[in-house]
């Protein structure tokens, strides 16, 4: 079974490009397509309308899944092809419209399986799975190019899943096509690992309260 990818890229970017096919390089679970980002002097629009293309002219109708990366997107320790379609098959039975591989920023999370939480808003496509069922919202979403591309999705899903630990992160190239902070040094690294500190911490507090539960109905 083959993950249908398409990864956004300017055609500049030859240096993104390259790190990018170096983290799919030896993944055989993966079918990878390049996609040439629309240019636009606002970061924001060009990958909006980016998606906008992908969704109206790339995905077919066979397909109940696509993952959608970005070229700064980076797999981290924890990846592995097993988690992946673990969680894949996880969120489809949980009526998922969106799974994250990580996230720079959440504003609320649930934990809902030891490795999937239930999160509202977000930021972070650098490595996202997006299923059928939401195919023709986003088409709507992105045909109105204005706006952050994250926000607009959380806006319009309750059914965000995100994959604990994070098995993606951005990587940092010392500036942005999309967003100017982060282009400031260790930015993005921070980001990351503060969002998943916050999620760890969850963990924790989950596993106290089961243990303290378990202890109480076994008196």
């Amino acid at each position: 079974m083959k993950i249908k990818t398409f990864i956004i890229n300017l055609s500049e970017r030859t240096d993104r490009r390259k790190s990018v096919e170096s983290q799919f390089q030896s993944r055989e679970e993966f079918t990878v397509e390049f996609v040439n980002a629309f240019r636009h002097e606002v970061g924001a629009v060009g990958l909006n309308q980016t998606l906008f293309y992908i969704f109206t002219e790339l995905v077919k109708p066979e397909d109940d899944y696509i993952l959608v990366c970005e070229d700064d997107h980076f797999f981290t320790d924890d990846y592995n092809q097993e988690a992946l379609f673990r969680s894949i098959e996880t969120a489809k039975r949980l009526n998922a419209d969106v799974l994250l591989g990580g996230v720079s920023w959440f504003s609320f999370a649930v934990q809902v399986t030891n490795s999937l939480f239930w999160i509202d808003k977000f930021n972070g496509l650098q490595c996202t799975v997006f299923f059928r069922t939401f195919f023709d919202r986003l088409i709507d979403c992105f045909r109105n190019t204005k706006g952050n591309a994250d926000i607009k999705i959380s806006n319009l899903s309750t059914g965000i899943y995100l994959m604990y630990p994070f098995v993606s992160i951005q990587k940092e190239f010392g500036y942005s096509d999309v967003t100017s902070k982060n282009a400031i040094e260790g930015y993005v690294e921070g980001i990351f690992k503060h969002s998943l500190n916050r999620l760890g911490n969850l963990v924790q507090v989950n596993k106290y309260y089961n243990r303290k539960f378990r202890l109480d109905e076994e008196k």
